[in-house]
């Protein structure tokens, strides 16, 4: 989740680009989305939405998405250009589907595509031990005891764990002792080599990823991308896999961001 500065700047970033979109200035922006701009307008996404990995409402994917209609010039004017949902209804406007765009921080180039709770990611990629395979500590002995704690925070446990990479990797653990430095390491980058394998072949995971289809209703997916001040009509990027920045203190999550250029 963003720190309260990072989610008041990215939710400015939106309006701004809300306000761009339907001050129809920039005509090209609006040939991107392949839409006349003439009874077309953006808007900007305040509500949450239930997610059906998560069975909750949580904020969707999409930042905007575009609605069809009319709204009077000199109303538009006086909402100084930005329409949020509450306007669907005031304005009688038509969400057009397959339109959500994500909007990104253009100060920022290290945000957030998706971030997986052991749960969620068990329900994408069928594995807690995989995950946690790609969370333990492998760079320095001292921090191995706490893989402990990462594995039971990855609701599995040491029997499941073993059994899971001696059947893949043919590593013949058979103490927890056996976990040294040397196999940490095999097990990590075997398990991060094979989730970026499940993303990049899996389409279905792909549009689930950056798109967020498969859980959310339209027009609350992602199709279009907002990022350093230039509209993009795709939205699979370039990646890494993080442990989230909750490792330490017991919070365990794997963080897909942008691959750094």
């Amino acid at each position: 989740m963003r720190s309260n500065r990072g989610t008041e700047e990215g939710t400015k970033e939106e309006i701004s680009f809300v306000k761009t979109l339907n001050k129809k200035k920039n005509l090209s922006l609006w040939n991107i989305l392949n839409l006349d701009s003439n009874n077309h307008y953006a808007i900007h996404v305040t509500s949450h939405q239930f997610g059906e990995i998560s069975q909750c409402k949580v904020k969707p994917k999409a930042d905007i998405f575009i609605s069809k209609g009319y709204v009077d010039d000199d109303l538009l004017k006086e909402k100084d250009y930005c329409l949020d949902e509450n306007d669907l209804i005031k304005y009688n406007l038509t969400p057009v589907d397959k339109t959500g765009i994500s909007v990104k921080l253009k100060t920022s180039d290290n945000y957030q595509i998706l971030k997986m709770t052991p749960n969620t990611f068990n329900k994408i990629f069928k594995s807690y031990e995989l995950g946690a395979g790609a969370s333990i500590y492998s760079l320095n002995k001292n921090d191995l005891k706490k893989n402990d704690s990462v594995i039971i925070g990855w609701n599995s446990n040491w029997k499941n764990f073993k059994k899971y990479f001696n059947n893949k990797l043919k590593l013949n653990m058979e103490l927890i002792a056996d976990l040294d430095l040397k196999n940490s390491k095999i097990i990590k980058k075997y398990s991060l080599s094979m989730i970026n394998k499940y993303i990049n072949e899996n389409e279905k995971i792909q549009k689930f990823i950056f798109q967020g289809l498969g859980n959310f209703k339209e027009p609350y997916t992602v199709y279009y991308l907002y990022e350093q001040d230039k509209l993009k009509n795709y939205c699979n990027i370039p990646f890494n896999i993080t442990t989230g920045s909750g490792r330490s203190r017991g919070n365990y999550t794997l963080v897909i961001k942008p691959k750094k250029h």
